[in-house]
């Protein structure tokens, strides 16, 4: 029992002395502070202390010294005051006085010091600066592109970034971009952007340049021509930097000639032909090359007539008979044509063509538009067959014209009259394959329409038979 009583005795003595001592000691009654403000406000940092006493109050910035409450004469800085109450107050605020700022209640030995911490931000805009500061990078088609943008405000920035009127998707908010210019399109202006939500957003813009080989392209690949008459043969060019184009014909470089000129307006270069002579007709190559490398289109000036055009008509089927109508643009008269026709079966290997030889209509033609129709006969009904027509000018035979497919009349068929690309051979751009072999095939005699009719009724017989 007496021991209880001496232990509480003891507490109530510590919870005394405990409660004289706060009573005795300073303490801060103001909270930490941080202020956010604009440039040249002045901002007031408390430090209201309870039970100062003669303690002595000092305010630091880092490590220096800015005011001390036992020394008035102390020299403060500019703009610095702290008045009776231990208040710090700054005005005309800058950039510079962002950071912490520390109120410290200095005791006499052996209590240490006691001190709060407030800070200020002065908030202002954002401003950015491009990486390199040149604002331009050059690289070459397949490299690495490195570019940043350096920004700074308060509070810090945040960096996005846009290119050809759109934002960049990216992952985060990063100052840098790292990529690799795998497609010369990638090149042009991007936009670095720095906002912090304190007036306008900073922009700094780098331009990025990539150079690349020469890329030559046409409109045409082949030229139809005729002696006399104007022509031109051109091609595009770019290429970065500038290319040097050169004309060749027939993989020589061409020589200046009275009738042909070269000129070029921006990326477009032409070829020239005054008056069109015999010996102009051949290979023309538009070469392009610059320090990257070096392109080249190839465009054919000929006097073979255009590729025939098949026209359309739906009163022209019947189940064993179909008429086809065409028309060609030719600069000299057509002296015949060659139409090619087979079986079609979607799904399946087509079989070989038959050729029919058609002699051209006699008697002139005004202009340069030959029309021309012909009657295919013994035609299976409800069957689909594939067709192409090659027309011979004194300058040779032109190419083949695209594929019409049609549908023979017949229960169950609807017209499905088609035309569809015809498919070129490596070797000889200019005719399909199988049909270059049949043209190849010099020992092929003419067929005259008996014989075509004749020719035709035997197949059908023979496939009768199966």
């Amino acid at each position: 029992m007496f021991h209880s009583s001496v232990l509480v005795c003891i507490c109530v003595l510590f919870l005394t002395v405990t409660a004289w001592a706060r009573a005795r000691h300073p303490q801060f009654r103001s909270i930490p502070t941080t202020v956010k403000t604009s440039e040249n406000d002045t901002v007031l940092l408390p430090c209201y202390v309870d039970n100062l006493g003669n303690n002595i109050v000092r305010w630091w910035r880092d490590d220096k010294l800015l005011a001390d409450s036992s020394d008035p004469n102390i020299t403060t800085p500019a703009r610095v005051t702290m008045f009776p109450n231990n208040t710090l107050q700054v005005e005309e605020l800058r950039p510079e006085d962002t950071g912490e700022y520390m109120c410290q209640v200095v005791r006499p030995a052996p209590w240490n010091p006691i001190q709060q911490m407030h800070a200020i931000e002065v908030l202002y805009p954002p401003s950015v600066v491009p990486i390199p500061e040149s604002g331009q990078v050059i690289v070459e088609l397949g490299d690495e592109v490195k570019m940043a943008c350096e920004a700074s405000g308060v509070p810090h920035p945040i960096i996005t970034w846009v290119t050809k009127g759109e934002e960049l998707q990216l992952l985060d908010n990063r100052p840098k971009l790292r990529f690799i210019a795998d497609n010369r399109t990638m090149a042009g202006t991007y936009e670095c952007i720095a906002s912090n939500g304190v007036g306008e957003p900073a922009r700094a813009v780098i331009e990025l340049r990539i150079l690349y080989p020469p890329e030559v392209s046409t409109d045409r690949n082949w030229v139809h021509a005729s002696p006399g008459i104007r022509a031109e043969i051109s091609c595009m060019v770019t290429a970065d930097p500038e290319a040097e184009v050169q004309w060749l014909k027939d993989s020589q470089l061409l020589e200046p000639r009275q009738h042909i000129s070269t000129y070029h307006y921006e990326d477009k270069f032409r070829l020239l032909f005054r008056r069109v002579q015999a010996s102009d007709f051949g290979h023309y190559m538009c070469r392009a090359t610059n320090r990257i490398g070096t392109n080249q289109q190839t465009i054919q000036l000929s006097g073979v007539a255009n590729p025939a055009v098949f026209k359309k008509d739906y009163k022209i089927a019947s189940e064993n008979n179909y008429t086809l109508i065409w028309e060609v643009d030719s600069y000299s008269p057509i002296i015949e044509y060659n139409l090619l026709f087979r079986k079609y079966h979607e799904g399946t290997r087509p079989g070989p063509w038959v050729k029919l030889i058609i002699p051209a209509d006699g008697g002139y033609v005004p202009g340069q538009l030959h029309s021309k129709s012909y009657t295919l006969t013994g035609l299976d009904s409800s069957s689909t067959y594939e067709v192409t027509l090659l027309s011979r000018n004194v300058f040779g035979w032109s190419r083949p014209s695209s594929v019409l497919r049609f549908s023979t009349a017949g229960e169950g068929v609807e017209d499905n009259e088609l035309v569809v690309e015809v498919e070129t051979h490596e070797e000889n751009k200019l005719l399909p394959a199988e049909v270059a072999a049949i043209l190849r095939d010099q020992n092929c005699a003419s067929m005259s329409h008996t014989n075509i009719i004749g020719i035709l009724l035997i197949l059908i017989m023979l496939l009768a038979t199966h």
